[in-house]
């Protein structure tokens, strides 16, 4: 969500001063959680998936979600269809994660969507295979708050085009620590793998059942 600008009209309908004080420290505080990451910001870009897409995934982080040492690029929107996004940032937290292995149906441009979610989430994309204990691997794209508010997006302008045939893996988390639930959906040419999310407990354990 965007924060309302407090206009002068505002103010002649009586609203106390105390009441904006509070709103500018609000302001205050969010301007400063985000200060120790220059990259963090709210981005309320519009997205073009108005209705559901060939899937739409619905999932949970909980306690018992798996971490990773996770690590970001210094270029936020830096795409590498080619798996070799360099990661060059390693976050200080090692947030619980869900995992699903994603097809596509075509070499056109994908999007995938965080339409709900109850935390400010992350996404990242993965050539196969990805190893939760060495994430600076295999790299597609990362996102932070392309979707609306504190949500992630891949967006079709991300010109994301993957190769038919080959396996990717979406990693869903949060920026910081937080649990919760979330929904994402696809444009038409994504799919999930077998037709079955799968939520990850380790690497080892994942890729046998594709094996």
């Amino acid at each position: 969500m965007g924060v309302q600008t407090l206009r002068t009209h505002d103010l002649r309908r009586g609203i106390p001063m105390k009441k904006v004080t509070v709103l500018m420290l609000a302001v205050l505080i969010a301007t400063v959680a985000f200060a120790d990451d220059p990259m963090k910001g709210i981005d309320n870009s519009e997205y073009t998936i108005e209705a559901p897409g060939r899937i739409e995934i619905t999932g949970e982080l909980t306690d018992n979600s798996p971490t990773f040492n996770r690590w970001r690029p210094n270029d936020y929107g830096a795409v590498s269809v080619d798996c070799m996004l360099p990661m060059e940032y390693n976050y200080t937290t090692e947030p619980h994660y869900d995992l699903y292995c994603l097809n596509v149906t075509d070499g056109e441009a994908i999007e995938v969507v965080v339409t709900e979610s109850s935390f400010d989430t992350v996404i990242y994309l993965y050539c196969d295979p990805f190893d939760p204990m060495n994430s600076m691997d295999n790299a597609v794209i990362f996102d932070d708050d392309d979707g609306e508010g504190l949500q992630s997006a891949i967006q079709l302008t991300d010109n994301v085009t993957l190769t038919p045939g080959n396996d990717y893996w979406l990693v869903v988390c949060a920026y910081s620590t937080q649990i919760g639930t979330f929904t994402i959906q696809t444009s038409d040419n994504v799919e999930l793998c077998g037709g079955v999310p799968v939520q990850s407990s380790d690497w080892s354990s994942i890729k046998q059942l594709f094996e």
